[in-house]
């Protein structure tokens, strides 16, 4: 029941978050964005992807230093690198769509989202203290980047983006499992 909830939470903030004026001069039929093909909901989506990565690389990056499992930490190296390269793949297809101005997640602190009390609190401990608080957060995320991008396939108005939101959805489902493995 709550990750129905979650789901209907998140459609609503990713159908009314973003930035659409209406350009009917423009001659689009995507609702007024000048990205052709775009809408509303595949904007919100690239926004709140990219912030959802913004804030979980931090985690990412502690976990050498901290961790008392080299699985963990070997795991951690691999997807701080994996999600920069989607974050690239996230940013690129966000310039696509013309949309200018500051992501108006970036500052949010939505579910799945590691805030900078979460960093803070990682920063302080050590081994397995440390390796199960990243664990819960980490999951949290991952389970976020799949539940978003499941509404983006299903809303999504651009090929290129229900392209990587499912190869994301994919993508994260294997990591949580990945996750799993290394902790168990």
């Amino acid at each position: 029941m709550l990750r129905v909830f979650v789901f209907l939470l998140l459609s609503v903030l990713l159908l009314g978050c973003a930035p659409a004026p209406e350009q009917p001069d423009r001659g689009f039929p995507d609702k007024g964005f000048p990205g052709k093909g775009f809408n509303a909901t595949d904007v919100a989506w690239l926004q709140l992807a990219d912030a959802l990565h913004a804030r979980a690389l931090p985690l990412l990056g502690l976990v050498r230093g901290r961790s008392g499992s080299r699985a963990l930490a070997d795991l951690a190296a691999r997807l701080g690198r994996k999600h920069e390269n989607e974050r690239a793949r996230l940013r690129a297809l966000l310039a696509r769509t013309r949309v200018t101005g500051e992501n108006p997640h970036a500052q949010h602190d939505m579910p799945g989202m590691p805030t900078a009390d979460d960093v803070r609190t990682l920063t302080a401990l050590r081994d397995d203290a440390f390796d199960r608080r990243f664990v819960a957060l980490f999951r949290a995320y991952l389970d976020q980047l799949v539940l978003v991008a499941k509404g983006e396939q299903s809303s999504g108005g651009a090929p290129e983006a229900r392209e990587l939101a499912a190869a994301m959805e994919r993508d994260h489902t294997a990591d949580l499992a990945e996750l799993e493995r290394a902790v168990a």
